[in-house]
């Protein structure tokens, strides 16, 4: 969400509707095929940080190229002073933020039991 809010601000893309629109936009994107995807990836590359980054690596290109230019096409959003590849930059980087996140709470997990 606060890409979200630095987009709005920085008019980095625009979704028709205004701000509400804008962050509805970007919730159902979260909360909806990124969020199941990064579980999907979590439980399939468990424990294998080369799997795990390999396989963000391709889905974050995925969603940066072809998913992007289709979902400008529908005009769920369209592109302003922020490129696909600055899409894949931040997808990536957060991938990694991702796991570091997920390392954290299994290591409270294992403390938490002990």
């Amino acid at each position: 969400m606060a890409e979200t809010m630095m987009a709005i601000g920085y008019k980095w893309w625009k979704t028709q509707g205004g701000v509400k629109y804008t962050i509805f936009n970007a919730l159902s994107f979260i909360f909806g095929p990124f969020f199941a995807v990064n579980m999907w990836i979590f439980h399939f590359t468990n424990g294998r940080f080369f799997l795990y980054t390999l396989i963000n690596l391709v889905m974050d290109l995925i969603f940066a190229f072809p998913l992007n230019i289709f979902f400008q096409k529908v005009g769920a959003y369209k592109l302003k002073k922020f490129k696909s590849k600055h899409l894949f930059y931040t997808a990536f980087a957060y991938s990694f933020i991702n796991y570091g996140f997920q390392k954290l709470v299994e290591k409270g997990d294992v403390n938490s039991q002990s």
